[in-house]
């Protein structure tokens, strides 16, 4: 098969649709500057990332309602292996210098990072995932501090956990990367497209998706007794 130019077209540029894909980008005439394209390529690939993180956590989350706990957990995983990958993808765009940064950033318009429909998506369907964790540990008449107390006797449940807990931290980390970016690229003291604070970046990274989950390492420091006791400063 051929296409509008007599370019014999394989069935890999087929099935990938390399021609469409190789199209979304600005033409080398219409760039600001050269790097706005490496700019423009980064944040489509990290797109393309949270697509696949948003299909898996939807997995995850049909799964657990279907008592699959293995199947989720496995959902989990790849989650926290694109969530693992996606600050090195980022740190790909430290190759602009801050000078070529402001460039691309004027060009953006009105557009700004919070603006990102995957990582909005991944912010959203996080937390959701509580729920029907918690309905399996319910039916067992189990709390996570009974999972973590013997985690060998229920080890498909405390794996769950484990994976869910991962997530939670991993999306954290995710969001500290992209401040500090934003650090190294505009600064913490200027004011972001929208108008906001690029500091108001720093409270989003305390966000918890399960905070349960966290508290339930403190009670089993606490149950254990190997937490210290407060001493007076000297």
């Amino acid at each position: 098969m051929s296409d509008s130019k007599g370019k014999v077209v394989t069935d890999y540029e087929k099935y990938i649709r390399t021609e469409e894909l190789l199209s979304l980008q600005k033409s080398e005439d219409e760039l600001a500057c050269h790097d706005e394209l490496t700019f423009q390529m980064i944040h489509q690939i990290a797109e393309l990332h949270f697509k696949l993180m948003i299909q898996y956590i939807h997995l995850a989350d049909a799964h657990m309602k279907h008592n699959e706990i293995e199947e989720a957990t496995s959902q989990l995983r790849r989650v926290n292996m694109h969530l693992d990958h996606l600050p090195n993808v980022f740190d790909m765009v430290k190759v602009i210098s801050p000078k070529d940064y402001h460039t691309i950033r004027l060009a953006l318009g009105q557009g700004s990072g919070q603006d990102s429909p995957g990582f909005n998506e991944v912010l959203r369907l996080g937390p959701t995932l509580w729920e029907p964790c918690e309905k399996l540990l319910t039916k067992r008449g189990l709390s996570p501090l009974d999972i973590h107390k013997d985690p060998h006797e229920h080890r498909a449940l405390f794996d769950l956990l484990q994976a869910l807990i991962r997530f939670d931290e991993n999306f954290q980390t995710f969001r500290h990367s992209h401040i500090q970016l934003v650090r190294r690229m505009i600064g913490l003291n200027t004011q972001s497209l929208k108008g906001i604070p690029a500091q108001a970046l720093e409270r989003g990274v305390k966000y918890e998706f399960y905070p349960k989950l966290w508290q339930t390492i403190s009670d089993l420091t606490d149950w254990t007794g190997s937490s210290y006791d407060a001493k007076p400063l000297e």
